[in-house]
């Protein structure tokens, strides 16, 4: 959910971030400022992070935005599973498709587009 926040509050509080150092919670915790900002683009595209055993050990998400009538992400939707006990590829869909009706009830439609900001 953090990457999903993240990515679009702006490049500038990305960059802050990083400039803050980017501790590590596990081993797979992200450190690298590059994988991140690659991260983030990613998640830019797709609307959706997943996190595996980034921030807690046995722990993995996967995480969407919520838009609101303007296309501006106002809110991020996870779901959080023990690690190994969901194939996260099979729960992608289903996140994707709450953060839409979340979203649609906000008031956003696809010709709204998602706004970035920066």
């Amino acid at each position: 959910m953090g990457q999903v926040l993240l990515d679009h509050a702006g490049p500038e509080l990305v960059e802050q971030v990083i400039a803050q150092g980017l501790p590590a919670y596990t081993e797979r915790t992200v450190t690298d400022p590059a994988r991140l900002r690659t991260m983030l683009a990613e998640c830019r595209e797709t609307g959706v992070a997943v996190v595996r055993e980034e921030t807690t050990p046995g722990v993995d998400s996967v995480a969407t935005r919520v838009l609101n009538a303007d296309g501006e992400v106002v809110a991020a939707l996870s779901v959080v599973v023990a690690t190994g006990s969901v194939d996260l590829r099979a729960v992608r869909p289903a996140v994707i498709a709450s953060g839409l009706a979340v979203s649609r009830r906000l008031g956003w439609h696809p010709s709204a587009g998602v706004r970035q900001v920066g």
